[in-house]
């Protein structure tokens, strides 16, 4: 709650505006991506040292054929659902409201909440991932050090290749392949696709923008500032690669992964034995 209110608290002076600056509506994409790497950062450290003290408990009682690999692999499953949907929760009904992600004047109440959801569904999806991973490395090395240094290997790719420091049109040759097997692209896609494809306010877009010229205002307003809707000026920041009709797609590719996370996480538990302390 404390990081949702901080985090949004910065726009509740615009949350109402119909025009926005650039630099707030590049704000409001950066905040968004800053929300999601903070909690999924948040999910897979803390539940890092709690799986491993599973782990070993589990070895323990698998030497005495006491316990099978199946029943953790579920018990991990549990134990993490309600801290995921709950935590998601809380976050968004107080990051949305605040913030005004979803305020385009065109849209009214009903479909405001469906907006709302569907960025609840992705934000659920990161913490879930991330803790699952997190829940995958304990499993797959030995130590606690292994596998920190593999969650934060997974952090660095999920920061530079979800779509915001290293832009969709900025990722050609051989590194398309890492925006394509990030999962933090299709959670950033769906999150920022969620809330405003269809938004009509406006953006005021300068002279010597990097998109002043994409966005054709250099022909329609001749050397002085243009005006943009929201959903046009996020279409060209993406280089037109984050779509509305992806969003599907997205969750699909995000279901699998979480569900080849946790195969791989029962398959870990069944085949490798670290330790018995």
């Amino acid at each position: 709650l404390a990081i949702a209110f901080l985090l949004s608290s910065v726009f509740i002076p615009i949350r109402s505006n119909l025009i926005l600056s650039e630099a707030e509506m590049t704000s409001l994409l950066s905040t968004i991506f800053i929300s999601f790497i903070i909690i999924g950062v948040l999910s897979i450290t803390s539940v890092i040292p709690v799986s491993l003290s599973i782990r070993d408990m589990y070895y323990r009682h698998k030497a005495a054929g006491m316990l099978s690999s199946r029943s953790v692999g579920r018990a991990f499953a549990v134990a993490e659902k309600r801290f995921i949907i709950i935590s998601s929760v809380l976050f968004c009904i107080v990051f949305i409201p605040i913030s005004g992600i979803v305020n385009s004047p065109n849209q009214d109440l009903r479909y405001r909440v469906r907006e709302s959801i569907a960025f609840w569904g992705f934000f659920a999806f990161n913490g879930a991932i991330y803790s699952y991973i997190g829940q995958l490395f304990t499993c797959l090395v030995r130590g606690q050090g292994t596998a920190t240094i593999l969650a934060s290997v997974f952090i660095g790719i999920n920061n530079f290749f979800s779509g915001l420091i290293v832009r969709p049109q900025q990722m050609t040759g051989l590194w398309q392949f890492t925006y394509w097997i990030n999962p933090g692209h299709f959670v950033y896609e769906g999150l920022c696709m969620s809330v405003f494809h269809n938004d009509t306010r406006k953006v005021i877009v300068s002279e010597g923008s990097d998109y002043y010229i994409p966005l054709g205002c250099d022909v329609t307003y001749a050397n002085s500032d243009c005006e943009v809707e929201v959903h046009t000026y996020v279409d060209t920041f993406f280089g037109g690669l984050f779509h509305r009709d992806n969003i599907p797609r997205d969750a699909i590719i995000l279901g699998c992964i979480l569900f080849a996370v946790r195969m791989s996480t029962f398959l870990a538990l069944k085949y490798f034995t670290y330790s018995g302390k």
